[in-house]
């Protein structure tokens, strides 16, 4: 994740989750399906050690259940409606596996897995699905090292002792920094530990601070916009990629207003 890219990349936020329920099936096919290949989910294991696909700790915001997701098996997580919080068209929804996604999309999309927890085991099981299942990348030639490839994936989390289990465990794959305020020391920490992402919330950015990362060679990506205008700060800033759950609007608005 370390070169520069010629246009700002859009990634689709849980999916196209503006316009599906967050981290489904739907989502993921809508985002595929209108053109956003990279797309971001989150991801925590269950009581039977599964990696599942979820943002929240806990299943009460985007299921008809309630508890926490460690406290759940997987047949039990099958159980909940994921998406009749969203509407009554998603009635039936069903939470995916980390499996099932890396299945259904290969070959198709870039997918970012947020780690969302800390356990070792979480790190392991996605080195085994990704090995197991053809997504660890082929060598690049000269000219290709850096870049978004797709099919691919990238491993990103606030936590920065899990990004560095991660490298160690998954070398082969890029990994990025979540940051709420981003800081010269960072862009340090992330140099000096092999981490190619940097990905900070776009109202704590500066113009100095993405050029500085950029000097230091890392991707610079950014997340929390509230509104297809914001993404126009991105492009001011210099950023490389911008996380939204609008990625048709963000795209729209790039293209109209150059």
């Amino acid at each position: 994740m370390a070169k520069r890219f010629s246009s700002i990349k859009v990634i689709a936020h849980r999916g196209y989750s503006s316009e599906r329920p967050e981290n489904t099936i739907s989502s993921f096919d809508w985002s595929i399906e209108s053109g956003f290949p990279y797309i971001e989910l989150d991801i925590h294991l269950t009581a039977d050690q599964i990696p599942i696909v979820m943002h929240d700790e806990h299943v009460d915001r985007t299921t008809d259940g309630s508890g926490a997701i460690k406290g759940f098996t997987l047949a039990q997580i099958k159980e909940l409606d994921a998406g009749s919080w969203f509407g009554p068209k998603f009635i039936g929804e069903t939470v995916p596996t980390l499996e099932e996604v890396l299945v259904r999309y290969s070959g198709k999309a870039h997918i970012f897995v947020e780690l969302k927890s800390l356990e070792e085991i979480l790190i392991n099981s996605l080195r085994e699905l990704v090995t197991n299942l053809g997504w660890m990348p082929v060598p690049l030639s000269t000219s290709d090292k850096g870049d978004l490839q797709v099919p691919g994936i990238s491993v990103i989390s606030f936590a920065p002792e899990q990004v560095l289990l991660s490298k160690k465990i998954l070398p082969e794959l890029g990994h990025g920094l979540l940051l709420m305020e981003p800081s010269l020391g960072m862009i340090k920490f992330c140099v000096q530990n092999g981490i190619e992402g940097f990905f900070p919330f776009i109202g704590a950015l500066s113009k100095d601070i993405v050029q500085k990362a950029h000097k230091s060679g890392l991707y610079v990506g950014a997340w929390g916009m509230s509104s297809p205008s914001q993404v126009e700060i991105a492009r001011e800033l210099g950023i490389d990629g911008v996380t939204v759950d609008w990625p048709k609007q963000a795209q729209d608005f790039l293209e109209n207003s150059v």
